[in-house]
């Protein structure tokens, strides 16, 4: 009797051992749900809008692979928004004065300003969006900025008027070829003059527009006064009137007096030599270029042309052939001027 309630005792120990086990068995399947990670705030400028420039302040805004990247965007965005601004002020201005608004004229402006390097800026807020975006906006004093435009404004302009000053007693082709590159330099302060008008209220925009029309004028003026005289002897005729077709086509005043004006004179010799089987004509032309007793350019230039027994029909050949030279090279190289053709 005792042994079997020993083993009844022992039965119930191993079965409440086994619940107790499988109670414990059971609590550590059922695990605690892991926690859902916190998704990040985008901060708030990202998606706002740029603040507005000011008196004081440009900005810039972009999004890009990296840091240095972002900065270059932001500063190319607020260059692209200048210019953008710039050219309707130009728009609008031409329009106040009944002008025609130059494509031309635009294009240079867009891309005058697109040459704006801005090194005073500052990088106000930045954020990593993720592994490979990267926002910034920055901001750039306005005033350093219109400082050194000015300064550069001033420094073109003291050179330009410089170089007018030294041409007084130059000759006639180097007065216009200078005046020339000289009025295409003033021009291209147009886009310096409404960068820095649009930045600085305060800025004497008419006075230096005014500087601008000035240079050109005199440009004009000059190019007006310039004339050319072209005579030769006898047998230079055709070869003198080939060079006076090619300036009055590209412009120039052709005269037919040698008072002020720059003169070209040609002479021409020619020379036979007979062969038995084919005779060939040397024709040397010579072209010497004066203004006002002072040679200022010319050239010596051999055609050979086949000799058939007429000096005629080799003259005219010459004379065509003449013409295509100053054609594909150029009647700077032809004749030994320097003139500054468009």
């Amino acid at each position: 009797m005792l042994s079997k309630n020993k083993l009844f005792k022992s039965f119930l120990l191993l079965t409440s051992t086994a619940l107790i086990f499988s109670g414990c068995g059971g609590s550590s399947s059922a695990a605690t749900p892991a926690a859902k990670p916190i998704p990040k705030v985008m901060p708030a400028w990202i998606n706002a809008p740029l603040p507005n420039d000011n008196e004081q302040f440009m900005y810039g805004m972009s999004i890009a692979s990296d840091r240095d990247s972002a900065i270059k965007a932001a500063l190319s965005d607020m260059i692209a928004k200048l210019g953008t601004t710039i050219e309707s002020s130009y728009e609008s201005n031409e329009k106040v004065q009944g002008a025609y608004v130059d494509s031309t004229i635009k294009n240079q402006i867009k891309s005058d300003v697109s040459k704006i390097k801005i090194n005073n800026y500052k990088v106000i807020q930045s954020h990593k969006v993720s592994y490979r975006e990267f926002a910034v906006m920055i901001e750039t004093d306005k005033r350093n900025l219109v400082k050194g435009l000015k300064e550069n404004l001033e420094a073109e302009k003291k050179s330009i008027s410089q170089e007018y000053d030294s041409l007084k007693d130059r000759d006639s082709l180097t007065r216009y070829n200078t005046k020339k590159e000289l009025s295409e330099r003033a021009s291209k302060l147009l886009s310096e003059v409404l960068m820095i008008s649009e930045l600085d209220k305060s800025f004497n925009k008419k006075e230096n527009l005014d500087y601008i029309a000035k240079k050109q004028k005199e440009f004009l003026a000059e190019s007006k006064e310039l004339k050319f005289f072209v005579g030769g002897n006898e047998k230079s005729a055709k070869f003198a009137d080939s060079i006076k077709n090619y300036l009055a086509q590209n412009g120039y005043n052709v005269t037919n007096t040698n008072k002020n004006a720059v003169e070209i004179k040609v002479k021409t010799t020619d020379n036979i030599n007979y062969g038995n089987s084919m005779s060939i004509a040397v024709l040397t032309i010579n072209v010497s270029v004066f203004d006002k007793q002072q040679r200022i350019g010319g050239k010596s230039v051999v055609v050979k042309e086949r000799y058939n027994g007429s000096i005629d029909s080799v003259y005219k050949n010459a004379s065509i052939h003449l013409e295509q030279d100053i054609k594909s090279q150029g009647i700077n190289e032809v004749i030994g001027i320097n003139l500054k053709i468009d």
